[in-house]
């Protein structure tokens, strides 16, 4: 029987459980999703000096993962879970604050006199 990672993210309004499932892939590998150099970074040229290494299998030649990288891919995959959650949240609560910054320049600029509003 093998032990599978689980978090919880408590926040003021919501909970949320985070669980691997290991037959999906995303649990299946250490390059995750939301981890490592941005995209930005790598149009630049530069190079990702931390991508993490594949993991090691007890056979070279099989198909069986090491305990300690299943457990590497599986961390992997539910930290990109959180992360993707988190910035969901930080998004659905930034969309409401950009509108009404709009909204104010906007009735602003109508009050100063300006025709391009």
């Amino acid at each position: 029987m093998s032990l599978l990672p689980n978090a919880t993210y408590t926040g003021p309004k919501a909970s949320h459980d985070f669980k691997v499932d290991a037959s999906n892939p995303r649990y299946l590998t250490t390059e995750g999703r939301t981890t490592g150099a941005s995209d930005y970074v790598l149009k630049q040229g530069h190079q990702d000096v931390d991508k993490p290494s594949e993991p090691k299998k007890i056979d070279p030649n099989g198909t069986e993962y090491t305990p300690l990288s299943m457990l590497r891919m599986h961390l992997t995959g539910i930290q990109d879970d959180i992360n993707e959650y988190l910035t969901e949240k930080i998004n659905h609560v930034k969309k409401p604050r950009n509108l009404k910054q709009e909204q104010e320049q906007e009735i602003n600029a109508l009050l100063d006199g300006s025709e391009d509003a």
